[in-house]
């Protein structure tokens, strides 16, 4: 095993892998990382691509499935409130850890009792865990991997997981196809458990006991963050107009496979191949490019890539449209998942978690609403042609603000600094 000793640190020893220099500790956490990621691309495949499909199949009506793309939004609503408990208390790590254990046990309901309202039920209480553990994880991560390592160990992981997703993704479609969902919900389930308890095994450097002195909760103090950061106030609402936009698309996509389509499971498995496809690639390149370029430039492509899919499925409605539109949106949602955390650690290094929490706000306002309304019965006459193209100009609003109002003045930085 090569070590190297890193410039003024000669008692600290340091390992070259991959053509990046590290501690032994942040190397254990990436092969924990990539483990537990491993583990967990089956449950990542089950919730994240066929949980939808199986409600629909199993009589879930447009409301419902609206309900069920809504639910994540519906717990991150209250992210700012966690945000604020986890500066106060500490202990990123467990409010990452308990809420995932419970929430991926959940899981085992809907494969017991398979009938629409078990399915609205277990994504409301899912989503609502997922909403306390996210802001916990964006604090959590700084602590795991340094700055300048960050966005390729990120992709490198992700990277691996989505080489399992491929095969795993048409398996499933196989598996439920012949025998239901219920095997597939339960094998989830349970590996979902077992990758969270072996990431709680990761070890972070030791820092002095860190409590803010704020005696309770105040959104307004969060919201100070965006004040004079115009990198920022830019990027939420670039992000907020683009992501409205994915989220009013979001059932449209699965309603038109499975009943307008009717694709069945198997080609909704290979559709998923397409998408898991794109998305390791695009972990693959993403986190390099992150890393040595102006993030910028990676963040407007997946900004793009929201206002393309709808586009795609509004004037294309056909199996080729859903392969391709799978395909774009594997680029899109991997630059979000690492892209947005590398920009906002950059824009606000020691407030990570409670600017991230900003984001995911904004997202349960958007994510909400979005579903809600593409699904509602004001919008039940509407052609989906209509409301896929509406929710592409909200896509391509965001991008244009994206592009034009995050562009560097001369003599700025390439990321602004919080004040």
């Amino acid at each position: 095993m090569p070590k190297v000793e890193a410039e003024g640190r000669p008692n600290r020893a340091r390992l070259l892998k991959y053509g990046m220099v590290m501690s032994p500790r942040v190397w254990l956490n990436a092969r924990i990382d990539l483990a537990a990621s491993c583990l967990f691309s089956l449950f990542n495949v089950v919730i994240n691509q066929f949980f939808i499909a199986f409600a629909l199949k199993e009589g879930a009506t447009n409301a419902q499935a609206g309900l069920l793309v809504a639910a994540p939004a519906l717990g991150l609503i209250f992210s700012p409130i966690w945000a604020g408990l986890i500066e106060k208390i500490g202990h990123a790590k467990t409010f990452v850890v308990i809420p995932n254990l419970i929430g991926r046990l959940l899981i085992i309901f809907p494969a017991l009792f398979p009938q629409p309202e078990v399915y609205v039920a277990t994504a409301v209480a899912f989503q609502f865990l997922m909403g306390i553990q996210a802001p916990a994880y964006a604090a959590f991560l700084p602590k795991v991997y340094p700055p300048d390592l960050r966005g390729r160990l990120m992709g490198y992981v992700r990277m691996a997981s989505g080489v399992l997703m491929i095969p795993l993704s048409f398996g499933v479609g196989v598996w439920s196809e012949a025998a239901g969902p219920s095997g597939p919900l339960l094998a989830a389930s349970l590996m979902g458990a077992a990758s969270i308890l072996l990431f709680n095994t990761m070890k972070v450097r030791k820092e002095p006991p860190r409590r803010i002195a704020a005696p309770r909760f105040n959104l307004r103090s969060q919201w100070e963050l965006v004040r004079g950061n115009r990198a920022l106030a830019v990027f939420l609402g670039a992000t907020m107009f683009a992501g409205f936009g994915n989220m009013l698309a979001n059932p449209l996509y699965q309603i038109m496979q499975v009943s307008v389509l009717d694709l069945s499971n198997t080609e909704i498995g290979l559709s998923r191949v397409a998408y898991f496809t794109a998305l390791l690639l695009t972990y693959l390149i993403a986190g390099r490019l992150i890393d040595r370029f102006d993030i910028r430039y990676t963040l407007l492509a997946g900004i793009a890539a929201y206002a393309i899919v709808p586009m795609i499925y509004g004037f294309w409605q056909s199996f080729t449209a859903v392969m391709a539109g799978s395909f774009i949106q594997g680029v899109g949602e991997a630059i979000w998942d690492i892209g947005i955390l590398s920009f906002i650690f950059k824009l606000a290094p020691g407030r990570e978690g409670a600017v991230f929490s900003i984001h995911l706000l904004l997202f349960g306002i958007r994510g909400t609403i979005g579903p809600l309304l593409s699904t509602s019965e004001l919008t039940a006459d509407l052609p989906l042609t209509t409301l896929l193209l509406a929710a592409s100009a909200c896509g391509w609003i965001g991008t244009l603000l994206f592009a034009f109002g995050s562009r560097r003045k001369a003599g700025s930085t390439a990321v602004e600094k919080p004040t």
